[in-house]
């Protein structure tokens, strides 16, 4: 679970941006940050492994980044978690196409990527390989099948619903084009995004929580649709499907039952860091709260479908209400120090 963040408007992208991954990232993230920023008819990108707090330590470029817009990403990998020579540079997104006109970021898993990789090496640098491992970031496979399918004279769009199709797993693609100076592309199956629009402003981020210094500014904040590609621009939101293949699954969580369950889970294990309790109540208690068996609930999970914010937004309310007590547990992971999450115990 990457925690990401876009801007388009008048505000200084670098700053703005940088404080929403930090928002997020403790919700999961936190092993890598970058940014990718449009200016003057170029695309600079600075990256780095490690949380906000620590690449503007090592990567001091990064808040000086400029640009009409920009995408920003916080990687979460399970990989980096256990092995930090998973947590290069190299690795963080965003990663660029080979003509530097197109930058793209992912949060998600695409499972199929290897598949992709040994096809698209044939005619690709991959920037994220790492001789160690023998691997790339599976991300990296997305940005050259996008820049593939614009070659066959696509626009954004209709080259994300080309490529769309032949990835497997889960994915929320997001992307800016040095052709489109001020718009921001979206492609979503199933994971977690918010929309915010302003006066002659726009911005997505994974979570609520990275809305929080903007959330005033905007006129409209919500969550687009399902399997679908997203055309962000200061005035406008343009949707289209993205997949006509997929169904959205409809699921529903039980709060009531859901708030109990998570209650008696720290009541009889104790201090759980966000993700821990989340796997706690997998995939069981989950399948429980949305009025479906395991074996449905694993079949939604192998198919992409995941329900982060929902679980977020509920933890965010429990603490509201004193129900449980949240603090930042900081932690090693990826080889770097004060890796932050977000920890529960009953208040």
């Amino acid at each position: 679970m990457c925690q990401l963040a876009a801007y388009t408007g008048r505000r200084p992208v670098a700053p703005l941006l940088l404080d929403a991954l930090e928002y997020q990232e403790p919700l999961y993230g936190g092993h890598a940050t970058g940014i990718a920023a449009i200016n003057g008819g170029k695309i600079n990108v600075v990256k780095g492994a490690g949380p906000v707090a620590h690449v503007m330590k090592t990567k001091q470029g990064i808040a000086k980044v400029k640009g009409t817009c920009a995408i920003a990403h916080s990687r979460y990998s399970d990989n980096a978690r256990d092995n930090p020579d998973y947590n290069t540079d190299e690795m963080a997104h965003p990663f660029t196409s080979d003509d530097g006109k197109l930058a793209l970021m992912h949060n998600g898993g695409i499972t199929n990527y290897r598949e992709l990789w040994k096809e698209l090496e044939k005619t690709h640098k991959f920037k994220s390989f790492s001789e160690k491992v023998d691997d790339i970031t599976d991300s990296e496979v997305a940005v050259h099948m996008l820049s593939d399918a614009l070659a066959t004279g696509k626009n954004m769009v209709q080259a994300f619903q080309a490529i769309a199709p032949h990835l497997e797993g889960f994915f929320l693609l997001a992307a800016i084009h040095a052709d489109e100076p001020e718009v921001i592309y979206i492609c979503n199956w199933h994971q977690p995004c918010y929309l915010a629009l302003g006066e002659n402003e726009a911005m997505f981020v994974s979570s609520r929580r990275g809305l929080r210094d903007m959330s005033v500014f905007m006129d409209r904040v919500y969550q687009p649709p399902k399997n679908s590609v997203i055309r962000l621009t200061r005035t406008a939101v343009e949707t289209y499907p993205m997949d006509q293949n997929r169904t959205v699954p409809q699921l529903h969580m039980n709060v009531f039952q859901a708030r109990r369950m998570i209650t008696e889970t720290l009541r009889e294990e104790g201090r759980k860091d966000i993700r821990q309790l989340y796997y706690e109540l997998h995939p069981e208690g989950w399948a429980t709260v949305h009025n479906t068996l395991s074996n449905e609930w694993m079949t939604h999970r192998k198919a992409g479908v995941y329900i982060m914010n929902p679980y977020f937004e509920l933890l965010e309310q429990m603490t509201e209400d004193e129900d449980i007590d949240e603090s930042i547990d900081p932690r090693t992971e990826g080889g770097i120090d004060d890796v932050p999450r977000f920890s529960y115990v009953l208040g």
